[in-house]
């Protein structure tokens, strides 16, 4: 892996810091892992997902899953944004344009890892009426029309990978611009309170009834924050149910 330009966050005003100067250009798209030792790749190049071709598994796919959509997607690229927000893997890598979306997920899972928030700035977009996914020969960006509420809910966008397996580090275009910002894993419990505090949580991000229910949960799991914070970050433990 390549390396690319790092920032480290350990607090909340070091984290606004850092992506205020992202606020000049909003084609800026921001992407949350929790393990900044992670590969940046579609899941459908990670193993055993890559040891079959992923637009033979998306047809597969949507033959059994027609009786399932009301609304069909007008193209390929609607199809595959839609199988990829219900966990199929694709060649698409979820992003976004809000930057506290994807500190969100940077921060919420292994606590005993740093976690990483990308941010990249593509040269190209895909025109879905004119384009295939097996003719893309560069990572470009994807703009999807709202064929999931949650894709709205993220303000979520995709990069397009022709070769599923490349990490983006190595493989972007020399005329995109990628930059790392690293979460501490000192930090990441705590950024996640605070990320609550401004709307961004699992009922927020979801939308839904599993995603209120997830929400309820972890609220209840870290209920003592509200009433001891200081003495409840001190102590030990895992994040609870996220």
């Amino acid at each position: 892996m390549e390396d690319i330009e790092t920032a480290v966050v350990q607090s909340f005003s070091d984290f606004h810091e850092q992506v205020s100067s992202y606020r000049r250009d909003n084609r800026w798209m921001f992407r949350g892992q929790a393990d900044s030792g992670w590969r940046v790749l579609p899941k459908a190049g990670r193993a055993p997902f890559n040891e079959r071709d992923d637009l033979i598994l998306l047809e597969a796919w949507r033959r059994r899953a027609a009786q399932h959509i009301e609304i069909q997607p007008r193209n390929l690229w609607e199809l595959m944004a839609l199988a990829q927000h219900h966990g199929l893997p694709t060649r698409l890598l979820d992003w976004s344009h809000n930057p506290l979306v994807a500190a969100y997920f940077a921060c919420a899972s292994e606590p005993d890892r740093d976690g990483a928030m990308y941010c990249y700035l593509a040269s190209q977009q895909i025109e879905p009426e004119r384009a295939q996914p097996k003719h893309i020969k560069q990572i470009v960006k994807y703009r999807p029309n709202m064929v999931a509420s949650r894709i709205g809910l993220q303000s979520g966008l995709f990069t397009v990978h022709p070769d599923a397996e490349a990490d983006l580090i190595s493989a972007k275009p020399k005329a995109d611009s990628l930059k790392r910002i690293v979460i501490t894993r000192e930090y990441k419990r705590q950024m996640i309170f605070e990320l609550n505090h401004y709307g961004i949580n699992r009922m927020t991000l979801m939308g839904d009834l599993d995603g209120l229910s997830a929400h309820m949960c972890w609220t209840l799991h870290n209920r003592r924050y509200w009433s001891d914070h200081e003495e409840f970050l001190r102590e030990s433990g895992d994040l609870g149910e996220i």
